[in-house]
């Protein structure tokens, strides 16, 4: 019997299956179908003239442009182009060397025009422009030791009377600083001179883009940091086009405008980090003159939190400000440079009587209500979340308000809801409780029939205390609008707020919102028995196994969702973990080397042996210190690709190690997508450190290659053999080769062990993903191509 339901059922789940895949992918082709050519035919017709069309580009102003370890390029822009190139079924290439070599072609008429450039009056001599595609914000450098003494200018006025570097060739950055003739203006010929400069003293503060953090931080320099956006120079930057060519103007102009936000911003976080796009999105707050002027006299800001509403906003166990609202704040105080200074320990009552006392500055988390909004000035609100009645769980369910009349209801004294209820449902009589936890305990002990509040906050208590004797027992029409609420003489500071939060990209409110709300609960009449007496056994047999197959199946799902995403924060938290070992105990201790030289020529003979030999300790511990930043998570992987951080890692466990290990790349025009990267360099770092330490081997040797639509990595060594001793093969068939195992599992690959004749060899196999063609060519949205190699995206 049991076999039989089991038969029925799979068919009935296949069936279904089959049914919805079938709806997809006529819907899918449908789309497809439809897709519209974004170019004119005259366009086309213009652009079958011109087979090759090349822009120009820098090389040596950072990450833009360069050549990776195959001789090919990569970098932003190269992928940037590609994505127009993908959008518009077009093949523009780049063309990278010197700035004004490339500047000298462009204007020649060598090649068609400049990728990046600024809309200068001076270049309207030669070229057109396209419509900004790329914020590019000058910030100010300072050195470390300065920025903790002094702090950082808000703008360039703060630099007056200082020696201030620029990159020599940057139009729209040494116009900026001839604005202010009481500054001294120092051109320097690359980022390695500019930051030289100014951790020698040869300049005060350095002017440029965020690429000067990216090269500081790939070449492990210390001893300078950045600090805020210089809001006088204007960050756009456009693509500089020959005049004689209007019509590709209009070709460019059409592909940036087909390149969404959503599109822009994992690719600006892949490239430059969460760091650079928490800073651009500055950049997208337009104030005025008047605003950044009362911010700049304001730069710490005083707010309340309520400790005790999770997970909206809440204290931690160190008493440490949490939540929704608190990301919201860190990423509007990087957009707007102020610091928040945060308060914990208030109820909601007390925060709103600080805030209209004026001795806080601003509530992050509050709901309108009609006499709020006489005593606060509230910017928009950026969350919503519904008010629910909650009730014990043998309590039939409520409905609305209107089932209340006449009950006692706990509501959190102070909250929105509270004079909700005093104004529309008089007849239910309130307890005002101190908090969520109160509210809910009230009903456990009998001294309210219902609770209502906030849907999230109280879902996270429920959770936390494990109350499950409460559930959700009915609805209102009481939303919480969840706004940030400032001092009533500070409408100005309302409004900044306004357009900060409006700047933050929908991804990123998204991320918040994922990172910080997860809501189940039940609610609803129990219809168990209707269904009893309505269906028959049979029926609710088949329904029990169909919806618990499923429940296993989307189990199952989940749990191999949750692995994939756990190697994936694995490798995050080593990226991070790297980035703050260079940037804090690293950046002290080259700091302090610098300072021990320089004092060691300053004393007698014997001291300066004894600081010589300190300072050969300090170079011991940096050079350590900087090899384990490098193991943590290689920069190469995230800046060149794979075989780059490969190369790197057999380089690096040769001399670690003592075994010789090579790289060959066999498939050098395989494309391999970033996560897929990730996995593969955690599995081959894990079996180099397995021969490295329980095979004896003398040399070893790693190998990328592709096999159809796969990518194969391979490590092989001489030594010792999985099929000798059982000693030796249960070291190196232990935990580290099965955690590679189900790694490679989860990404649908397969790991194979196979003897050679001088050792053995591990082979890892992983499907690429594959790009889907249609009528109109490449899917726009495919996010990798497999076999487009570096050169050919230049």
């Amino acid at each position: 019997m049991r076999s039989q339901q089991g038969s029925v059922g799979t068919r009935l789940l296949r069936a279904i299956v089959v049914l919805c895949l079938g709806v997809l992918f006529e819907a899918g082709s449908a789309t497809a179908d439809k897709a519209p050519d974004l170019l004119t035919p005259a366009e086309r017709a213009w652009l079958a003239g011109r087979p090759r069309i090349v822009l120009g580009a820098a090389n040596d102003w950072g990450v833009f442009a360069n050549k990776d370890a195959r001789g090919g390029l990569s970098g932003p822009l190269i992928e940037y182009f590609d994505l127009i190139n993908r959008k518009l079924g077009t093949d523009i290439r780049i063309e990278a060397g010197p700035w004004h070599e490339m500047v000298g072609k462009a204007e020649a008429g060598e090649i068609d025009g400049l990728a990046v450039t600024t809309a200068r009056e001076e270049r309207k001599k030669h070229f057109l422009f396209t419509d900004s595609f790329y914020d590019s914000p000058a910030f100010i450098y300072l050195r470390t030791d300065d920025l903790q003494r002094k702090g950082a200018p808000f703008d360039l006025r703060g630099l007056r009377g200082k020696r201030v570097g620029y990159l020599k060739g940057s139009l729209r950055d040494s116009r900026a600083l001839a604005m202010h003739p009481d500054i001294k203006p120092v051109p320097l010929a690359s980022y390695a001179t500019l930051a030289q400069g100014l951790l020698r003293g040869e300049v005060d503060a350095a002017i440029a883009a965020y690429a000067l953090e990216y090269w500081r931080a790939s070449n492990a320099v210390v001893g300078l940091t950045i600090t805020r956006i210089v809001p006088e120079i204007d960050p756009r930057q456009v693509m500089s086009i020959n005049k004689n060519e209007p019509e590709l103007v209009g070709i460019l102009n059409k592909g940036i405008a087909a390149i969404t936000r959503d599109e822009l911003e994992p690719f600006y976080r892949r490239w430059f980090g969460q760091d650079y796009s928490d800073r651009v999105a500055a950049v997208r707050v337009r104030l005025e003159p008047e605003e950044r002027a009362w911010l700049s006299e304001r730069p710490v800001l005083r707010v309340g939190v309520d400790p005790r509403w999770a997970p909206v906003e809440f204290a931690d166990d160190a008493g440490i400000a949490q939540g929704l609202s608190l990301a919201y704040l860190e990423r509007l105080g990087k957009m707007l440079g102020v610091r928040f200074e945060v308060s914990t320990d208030l109820s909601k009552t007390n925060a709103l009587k600080l805030l209209e006392d004026r001795e806080l500055d601003l509530l992050p988390a509050l709901a309108k209500t009609p006499s709020r909004e006489r005593q606060v000035r509230f910017a928009g609100p950026y969350a919503s979340f519904p008010a629910a009645i909650f009730s014990a769980t043998d309590v039939t369910y409520i409905g609305g308000p209107d089932g209340l009349n006449g009950k006692t209801v706990s509501v959190v004294r102070g909250d929105a809801v509270e004079e909700w209820l005093r104004e529309k449902w008089p007849g239910v009589q309130l307890l005002p409780v101190a908090d969520t936890q109160a509210a809910l305990k009230a009903i456990t002990d009998g001294s309210a029939y219902a609770f209502i509040g906030n849907l999230v906050t109280t879902s996270y208590y429920i959770g936390q205390s494990g109350l499950a004797q409460i559930r959700v027992a009915g609805e209102t029409p009481f939303v919480y609008q969840i706004a940030m609420g400032v001092r009533s003489d500070w409408p100005m500071l309302a409004g900044i707020l306004q357009k900060g939060i409006d700047a933050i990209p929908a991804t990123e409110r998204d991320t918040i919102y994922r990172d910080w709300i997860s809501i189940r609960y039940q609610h609803g009449v129990d219809y168990t028995w209707l269904w009893t007496v309505v269906g028959g056994a049979l029926l609710v047999l088949l329904l029990v196994f169909a919806e618990r197959t499923l429940r296993l199946n989307r189990a199952n799902s989940r749990l191999q969702r949750l692995a994939k995403e756990l190697s994936q924060v694995e490798e995050r938290e080593r990226r991070r973990l790297a980035g703050e070992l260079h940037d804090s105990p690293m950046q002290k201790l080259a700091l302090a080397q610098l300072q021990f030289s320089a004092a060691s020529g300053e004393v007698d003979a014997g001291p300066a042996a004894r600081l010589g030999n300190g300072l050969g300790l300090m170079r011991e511990a940096l050079d350590e210190l900087h090899t384990l930043q490098f193991e943590l998570s290689p920069p190469l992987l995230y800046r060149e690709g794979l075989a780059s951080a490969l190369e790197w890692l057999a380089a690096h466990a040769t001399e670690r190690f003592s075994v010789a290990f090579s790289f060959r790349d066999a498939a050098p025009t395989v494309k391999v997508p970033q996560v897929l990267a990730i996995v593969l360099f955690q599995v081959a770092r894990e079996l180099v450190y397995n021969v490295a330490k329980h095979a004896g081997a003398r040399t070893g040797s790693i190998v990328l290659d592709a096999d159809g639509n796969h990518v194969v990595l391979s490590v092989a060594d001489d030594g010792k053999g999985f099929g000798e001793a059982s000693g030796a093969r249960r070291r190196r068939e232990g935990f580290g080769l099965f955690s590679v195992r189900e790694r490679v599992t989860l990404f649908g690959g397969e790991v194979s062990i196979a003897a050679t004749d001088a050792g053995s060899r591990v082979s890892v196999r992983m499907p690429l993903p594959q790009q889907v063609e249609t009528a109109a060519g490449p899917a726009a949205h495919t996010p990798i191509s497999l076999r487009a190699s570096r050169d050919e995206a230049a």
